[in-house]
């Protein structure tokens, strides 16, 4: 099989990461590119549901659904292929040198992203110094910064594209379609929206959530809050306040849409380094992307200085570790909705502006379609010159050195 573009996922097409169906989709019909899925959804749908089902449920037409392809066993000649994450890169390392396909890698926090970790530094090195990478687009300037200062990645290979791919509802405006306190309802609405993994509740902040819902349930009697992702209301103690809480388990892309405009505020309040010892958040993340979109207000700390575009107090509210404080500009918030309302809207001109859908298609299409129409080969003492480097790493660590 032959095809310009190659794309390679281990979930796609899935409802539950739509940053990926968006984009894959995109280019799907803008490049003619083939998928390659390893049928990783399979964690995310409990029906165990075949590859032809997800493509039938995903609402591709016919033409793109063709071309989504289950990875095993498939022979490739492409011009570029692009994968999204590190463990993806890493993963199918051996099949791009067996095809020498040369690729673009998307470098978001998470997906195997970490700091500061040897057997990542490792992953990151096989990848980010193989001849056959052309790009690495980078979304958050602590990940950039890494892979430049600490891996060594070749600073001209770095293509920084600040925010993710989320769909932006054009349809949506905050005057007319969202729901007030005082006009489509009678409470003020805090919600929470995050992935739970294994037992942790610390990493997203859920802990930090249910302490300022406790406080604020006391003080402010018409507000109440919401929880979307697997937690649970017996995961920590919030009976003082139950009446007040709704757990809707984990959502679907397609909930958001009327879920979204009757919220008031999204609370994240992440902590670095707790999942595991280097893993991070994006910042914003999906879940306050997709919610700002809508006119929720994104009430959400910053642990690593990695906001550029946004100011506290005139488009976002940037929390930081001191609990006292942070409940108290959010009870005032409530208390003040005209205050509330003026922030939230400005904070979803400036998420529509800054993170646009169009404008973050564009930048990626660029980068790929820079890299189809270009001759590139990589000059034999570059690539030289970047194996003895690794091998000279390793060894002082005692590894292997990556063979290209």
């Amino acid at each position: 099989m032959q095809t310009s573009l190659l794309i390679i996922d281990d979930i796609f097409p899935s409802n539950f990461s739509p940053f990926r169906d968006l984009e894959y989709t995109h280019y799907l019909k803008f490049f003619g590119a083939t998928v390659l899925t390893t049928g990783g959804w399979h964690h995310y749908v409990p029906e165990n549901p075949s590859l032809a089902d997800i493509l039938n449920a995903s609402g591709l037409d016919s033409k793109d659904r063709c071309r989504v392809l289950p990875f095993v066993r498939q022979k490739v000649a492409a011009k570029l292929a692009y994968v999204t994450f590190l463990n993806n890169a890493w993963a199918h390392r051996r099949y791009l040198r067996k095809y020498q396909i040369p690729f673009i890698l998307q470098l978001y926090p998470g997906g195997g992203m970490e700091l500061n970790q040897p057997d990542v530094d490792d992953k990151l090195r096989g990848v980010l110094l193989s001849p056959l990478l052309r790009k690495v687009i980078t979304t958050q300037n602590v990940t950039r910064d890494y892979v430049v200062g600490k891996i060594g990645c070749d600073p001209q290979k770095i293509e920084h594209i600040f925010g993710g791919v989320f769909r932006l509802d054009e349809g949506f405006d905050f005057w007319s379609d969202k729901f007030f306190f005082g006009r489509g309802k009678d409470t003020t609405d805090i919600c929470f929206v995050a992935h739970r993994y294994e037992n942790d509740l610390s990493s997203k902040g859920y802990d930090r959530f249910v302490d300022v819902c406790r406080e604020i349930s006391a003080r402010i009697p018409h507000a109440r809050f919401h929880v979307v992702g697997s937690y649970t209301r017996d995961a920590i103690n919030v009976s003082d306040f139950a009446e007040r809480i709704t757990f809707y388990g984990v959502r679907d892309a397609a909930f958001f849409a009327d879920f979204y405009p009757r919220m008031d505020i999204i609370l994240s309040l992440n902590r670095p380094f707790v999942l595991n010892p280097g893993s991070y958040d994006g910042f914003p993340t999906g879940a306050c992307m997709e919610a700002g979109f809508r006119g929720v207000l994104n009430c959400i700390n910053d642990p690593l200085s990695m906001n550029l575009d946004f100011a506290d107090g005139k488009d976002i509210v940037i929390l930081d570790d001191d609990m006292g404080r942070t409940i108290d500009r959010i009870a005032g918030l409530l208390a003040n909705t005209d205050e509330l309302y003026r922030l939230a809207s400005a904070n979803c001109r400036s998420f529509r502006s800054v993170l646009n859908t169009d404008k973050q298609l564009m930048a990626r299409s660029r980068v790929i379609t820079r890299e189809l129409i270009s001759d590139h080969k990589p000059k034999l003492q570059d690539v030289a010159k970047r194996i003895r480097i690794h091998r000279i790493l390793s060894n002082l660590r005692g590894l292997s050195p990556y063979r290209i």
